[in-house]
């Protein structure tokens, strides 16, 4: 490999650093210029920003069941609906089931045909899914619309972490992989106030264009330098890192592109048994499991996909969508705060304040519905408390455990078991979503409200004590440190 790097770097012509560099992909045909950009960093924000377009169209699929469930029953578009609540709960819970499955596919194929392709694969059928649902005769054909944007929605979890992760100097690994929160959160809220401005069918079309805009922008984008490594595609790797790095000169790259081809050498066989029960698989795969199922068990799913019924059940006198928008703009907020911080406090300080507050917020909300059914005069007076406590919980919520656990799952595991490792840290976090989703109302009949937001802070309070005992700090390190670190 190294021969083959060398051969490569000498047919390249010498650059000056005022001459422009025009580098075209063998396989795609596509030119990369690095002259362009005014700052070297620019191209990984630039595919990390078009790759997480495909994220935000997962947070339409998202939001969308809160203002259109709703809508749907009011219009009295599907009489099965009305007389189906089931029908209503498996509407909301297809997408995460969808995701779920699509965990499995998405960890496979990006280890098989690249982390950009797999995004392309899935953009077609996620446009097909909202046209399905925009233009359904009947609940059934909303049932099929809603898994299929689940299933291609549910792969950019996967994929953009790993792709954000695999293209971003070490410097602003963190930020670009917290990134994919921020746009999932944009998504939910761009649906629930288009959702209360215009019916769900023409939401649907509306979120139908989001896919398609994905589509169109990643075609011109590069796929990740360790990727085509691991291929043995040395010379699109190096135009991939320098278009990437905004470098004139191989040489501005030269010692960025050893490290990654060690790295991916050193990982780039098949996975044994043995591989598998490494520590440097078995920790990280454990620590990204783990935190997956501590971010479920915070309730996110119930507070998401059924927040208008919860402030309605709350008997707050603010319109129930708008309580709705209120959550996912504090969502968008904190999001983008978490981003802006999480390089400079470090992974593991932004989950443990959220711990902190998600177990504080859900213990009051439990409170409250405790109060309400044992004196409902006495809570009469205190229904700014659930709103109060559902906005602490979402701030929390979004400030660590929401954006951290996805960022860990593209940093920890190594090159060679990444796919194996997301694929299942993916399906396990969905698969818990469906879960929720489907049975938080059936959850709350059977232990009441209070119980279950009360079995909610005490998930959260046993995940803080996880978080500061066995989450590792990966803020500044290299795949190659963190690499190093579980193997000790």
């Amino acid at each position: 490999m190294n021969e083959m790097k060398r051969l490569y770097v000498a047919a390249l012509p010498t650059y000056s650093k005022s001459d422009y560099i025009e580098l075209e992909d063998e396989e795609s045909g596509l030119s990369y210029s690095a002259k362009i950009f005014t700052s070297h960093k620019f191209p990984q924000y630039l595919a990390t920003f078009i790759a997480n377009i495909g994220a935000f169209a997962l947070g339409n699929a998202i939001g969308w069941s809160a203002p259109s469930l709703p809508n749907i029953e009011e219009l009295g578009d599907f009489d099965n609906l009305q007389a189906n609540s089931d029908m209503a709960t498996w509407i909301g819970a297809l997408t995460p089931l969808g995701c779920f499955f699509s965990g499995f596919v998405a960890g496979y194929l990006i280890d098989k045909i690249g982390r950009k392709m797999t995004m392309l694969v899935m953009a077609l059928p996620f446009v097909a899914g909202w046209l399905i649902i925009a233009f359904a005769p009947n609940a059934p054909c909303v049932l099929v619309g809603r898994f299929i944007t689940g299933f291609c929605g549910g792969s950019f979890t996967l994929a953009v972490p790993v792709y954000a992760s695999e293209i971003a100097e070490d410097s602003i690994r963190g930020i670009l992989s917290n990134s994919m929160a921020l746009a999932v959160n944009a998504g939910i809220l761009f649906t629930y106030v288009v959702g209360t401005l215009v019916s769900w069918s023409t939401s649907s079309i509306i979120n139908a264009f989001l896919p398609a805009l994905f589509f169109i922008g990643m075609i011109f984008m590069p796929e990740t330098p360790p990727y085509l490594i691991s291929k043995r595609k040395l010379p699109e790797a190096i135009k991939s890192l320098m278009w990437l790095r905004g470098a004139n000169d191989y040489d501005e790259v030269e010692a960025e592109m050893k490290s990654i081809e060690a790295n991916t050498d050193s990982n780039s066989k098949s996975l044994t048994l043995k591989d598998l029960m490494s520590p440097s698989v078995r920790k990280p795969a454990v620590i990204c499991l783990l935190l997956m199922f501590f971010q479920q068990f915070g309730g996110i799913n119930g507070v998401i996909f059924y927040s208008v019924d919860i402030f309605k059940d709350a008997g707050t006198q603010i319109d129930d969508h708008v309580s709705a928008i209120i959550l996912a703009v504090v969502e968008v907020v904190v999001v983008i705060l978490s981003t802006l911080t999480v390089e400079r406090l470090g992974r593991r300080i932004l989950l443990i304040v959220s711990e902190v507050g998600i177990t504080i917020s859900l213990l009051a909300l439990g409170t409250y519905f405790y109060i309400k059914e044992k004196n409902p005069e006495q809570a009469a007076g205190l229904g700014w408390l659930p709103l109060t406590s559902l906005i602490v919980f979402v701030l929390t919520f979004n400030f660590g455990m929401e954006p951290v656990p996805w960022t860990m799952m593209g940093e920890l595991p190594p090159s060679h078991a990444k796919g194996l490792i997301s694929s299942l840290t993916t399906a396990f976090s969905w698969g818990l979503a469906f879960l929720i989703t489907k049975f938080f109302k059936n959850l709350i009949t059977a232990l009441t409200a209070y119980g279950c937001y009360w079995g909610f802070s005490a998930c959260s309070f046993i995940g803080l004590i996880y978080c500061i005992i066995f989450v590792p700090e990966t803020k500044g390190k290299s795949a190659t440190e963190i690499r190093q670190y579980f193997e000790k």
